[in-house]
């Protein structure tokens, strides 16, 4: 499906798009605040991490935008936003957790894939206790706040276009009990002959 946004229509609603993600997962976050070493934690931390990643590439992808879109009001975007750009960069780490730790099986691909586990230092500067995401999270929400101040009108004018974007449709969905247990069922006595005939 084709779109008639302009460049910088689609950054802003990709931006818009992740910081609200951002905000439902720190509404979830905060009821696991005095758990930090739960599951849910740590699974809700990790996406935290993922998705601002992710924000910070979108927010870097926006700023070039000036060259291709002759767009002067990204540059007093990203002067009236540095101050809490800047406070984001501060986690110096933060990349690097989420390629090496999150996103990448726990290996370092520019160290022949070696496990991450192993060879990334312990003592990373990326977001780790509640109010590091809480604050992580408010910064990116300033600058989507500005974004939007500043570019009302191109967000306003490209709101209408997702009406136009059709569901994604699962093929072949697993839609109850009966069904996944008997697929699992059959899975595993395919493997446990294949263990009885080659083993």
């Amino acid at each position: 499906m084709k779109n008639n946004l302009t460049k910088t229509q689609e950054s802003i609603l990709v931006l818009c798009t992740l910081q609200a993600l951002l905000d439902e997962y720190l509404k979830c976050l905060t009821k696991e605040e005095k758990k930090p070493d739960s599951v849910l934690f740590s699974i809700i931390s990790s996406q935290i991490i993922i998705t601002s990643c992710s924000y910070l590439d979108e927010w870097e992808y926006f700023g070039k935008l000036i060259k291709e879109e002759q767009e002067p009001r990204i540059i007093t975007l990203r002067k009236i936003t540095k101050p809490v750009i800047d406070r984001i960069n501060e986690w110096k780490d933060m990349r690097q957790f989420r390629n090496n730790m999150l996103a990448h099986n726990h290996r370092i691909k520019k160290e022949n894939n070696s496990l991450a586990i192993f060879n990334t230092s312990r003592k990373l500067n990326c977001p780790y206790s509640f109010y590091d995401y809480k604050l992580l999270i408010g910064c990116i929400f300033i600058t989507k706040n500005v974004l939007l101040r500043m570019f009302q009108n191109e967000y306003n004018r490209a709101i209408p276009s997702i009406k136009n974007i059709e569901d994604i449709l699962p093929i072949n969905e697993i839609k109850d009990e009966k069904t996944y247990r008997n697929e699992f069922d059959n899975l595993t006595q395919d493997v446990q002959t294949l263990i009885d005939a080659l083993i």
